[in-house]
């Protein structure tokens, strides 16, 4: 792993919208690789392939995002700090400092690193200089809505086996479901093996998830294959205390090789399928969901539960639990009078 290369990434300032330092650094950055070629779309979304497919091959593709929720400030200074690795999405950790990168102004003042989702962009270009077939891609506006990712160019995906993504946080996670699309199916040859290559590089149990958003979703409803998104080493996201850790974003690394290893350059073939939700089915799991009185599935699980706002209603994710649920406009005021009835009830 190239640390300076790395601390060179995370020092380029870039925010939704405002993405041109990062795109423009990444273009001149792949303009030295040997053997790889790119272009950019209109929407300034990254496309790169290395190495020519043999007859019946398919490409790996890894992929990140070029923005972040981070103001945009003159200069990014990234330091090498020991720290203790923060609580996370379902995982506590010990209080052994581990060697971190965390980011200043130049009045010495915290500032979000921007490792969501940075340390996805650096390990995609490392994926890409130690394979030898690959592609990647980097897409732009995420944060908001994935916008880029959405307006991907689908032809670039027509020889693509499986597709992973890195933007999860910690170094334990993996998405399962994202903005209610499944993304792989669990007795699958494809996770099987992924799961195997992902643990081995990470030493540990890894908690299978679903996440609220991100491209990896977009790029599922348009190519038929397996995809999947990972914990790529940030902690504190979305905050000025945001860090890095070195070893996970190592491990990372390692998983990404370790997949193609065990994955080969196969096509894992996986249909998306629209979750279709009826009004009494969304009602029926959500007052379920409610009356959960069993003791393996405590109370306070339900304060850490992601809502997203979507086009045509609202989706609920359970981080812990990998439960998601789409509720429509149509269906909300249905569901406000239950909810209210069941409130005055007990109140």
């Amino acid at each position: 792993m190239n640390l300076d290369k790395f601390k060179e990434i995370l020092s380029v300032p870039t925010k939704t919208y405002q993405e041109e330092d990062m795109v423009e650094f990444l273009c001149n950055e792949l303009d030295t690789l040997p053997g790889v070629s790119y272009y950019r779309d209109d929407m300034m979304n990254i496309y790169a392939t290395k190495g020519k497919l043999n007859e019946g091959e398919y490409y790996p593709m890894f992929i990140a995002h070029t923005d972040t929720v981070h103001y945009k400030v003159d200069k990014i200074i990234v330091k090498e700090e020991n720290l203790i690795r923060s609580n996370t999405f379902g995982k506590s950790f010990s209080n052994d400092e581990v060697p971190c990168l965390k980011a200043y102004t130049e009045d010495g003042l915290p500032t979000g690193i921007g490792g969501d989702d940075k340390c996805g962009i650096f390990i995609c270009l490392e994926l890409l200089k130690q394979l030898d077939k690959v592609k990647i891609g980097l897409f732009v506006s995420e944060e908001t809505g994935c916008h880029g990712s959405s307006k991907c160019d689908e032809n670039f995906l027509q020889d693509v086996g499986y597709i992973t993504q890195y933007d999860a946080p910690g170094n334990h996670l993996i998405s399962e479901i994202c903005s209610g699309v499944r993304l792989f199916e669990r007795d699958s040859e494809f996770f099987i093996k992924t799961l195997h290559a992902i643990e081995n590089a990470f030493g540990d149990e890894m908690l299978i998830q679903s996440h609220p958003y991100t491209d990896i979703s977009q790029l599922k409803k348009k190519i038929d294959v397996c995809c999947i998104n990972m914990s790529c080493g940030y902690y504190n996201m979305h905050s000025n205390q945001e860090f890095v850790s070195i070893e996970d974003v190592e491990n990372s690394i390692v998983a990404g090789l370790n997949m193609v290893k065990e994955l080969g350059l196969k096509k894992y073939k996986y249909e998306y399928k629209p979750i279709v939700y009826t009004p009494q089915t969304v009602m029926n799991s959500l007052v379920k969901f409610m009356d959960d009185e069993d003791e393996d599935y405590p109370v306070h699980q339900l304060e850490s539960v992601d809502v997203l706002e979507e086009k045509d209603g609202i989706t609920i994710s359970d981080v812990f639990q990998g439960d998601s649920l789409f509720i429509s406009d149509d269906d909300i005021p249905y569901l406000y009078e239950i909810l209210k009835e069941r409130l005055i009830s007990k109140y």
